[in-house]
């Protein structure tokens, strides 16, 4: 009996659901990545024009994240958003106050100047405070982030980078909890409970009943906070 071909990769007849689950895990390490570093800041790149060639603009990203890194140390967790029109731009989520005025001139000079002697791009920094990022938002920050690895994107093809991220970004191991419930109210209050002895200070939470799944994020644990499981 003759063999049906391996289809090439991002030509599998389940593109669909292997593109869900390529999103899923990327979507936890983008979340992962960006506490590990204490995300709290996000800066934006854009381009003044139409920008649709993503392998154009990740050169422009490598060549800004080189010129960068000969300035100064440079954590980020990166992702690329496809907008409606098909421009792209960066998401980066930093640590901390950044040398906003070197990240502009610097993504300025690798987009060089237009015919007119205008700037071909911008960064964008977003107050963290206003967004309910900072110190105690870096889970939303990681969310905010993640979810553009989960996006649908013409110019993303199945096996192409959904994030980018620095070297040397440690990520602690997974303490795993078998739960011995029997009920999904049951596995719910053990979660909260679990995630109550580091704190619940800004908790997002989510249940699905069919998946079985319930999945928590917390901020860091402020100092000298003493919270309870709410159930």
């Amino acid at each position: 009996m003759k063999r049906k071909p391996h289809a090439r990769r991002g030509e599998s007849e389940k593109r669909e659901e292997n593109d869900d689950d390529a999103g899923r895990r990327a979507k936890k390490k983008v979340r992962e990545c960006c506490k590990a570093i204490g995300a709290d800041r996000m800066v934006t790149l854009t381009y003044r024009e139409n920008m649709v060639d993503r392998e154009t603009a990740l050169k422009h990203w490598k060549a800004f994240c080189r010129k960068l890194g000969k300035h100064k140390q440079f954590h980020y967790v990166a992702v690329i958003e496809e907008q409606e029109r098909g421009a792209l731009h960066f998401h980066v989520a930093v640590t901390g106050r950044q040398m906003y005025a070197l990240l502009r001139s610097i993504w300025q000079s690798v987009l060089g100047r237009g015919p007119d002697g205008q700037q071909m791009g911008q960064v964008n920094v977003r107050d963290p405070h206003r967004f309910g990022f900072g110190q105690n938002g870096a889970h939303k920050l990681a969310a905010y982030i993640a979810k553009y690895c989960s996006k649908q994107m013409q110019c993303r093809a199945l096996d192409q980078k959904r994030y980018f991220r620095s070297k040397g970004i440690v990520v602690p191991e997974v303490d795993s909890v078998r739960l011995h419930c029997t009920t999904m109210l049951g596995a719910v209050q053990a979660a909260f409970s679990i995630a109550a002895q580091f704190g619940l200070e800004g908790i997002q939470s989510w249940c699905n009943n069919g998946l079985g799944v319930v999945w928590l994020s917390t901020a860091p644990r402020p100092k000298g906070a003493d919270m309870e499981c709410p159930f």
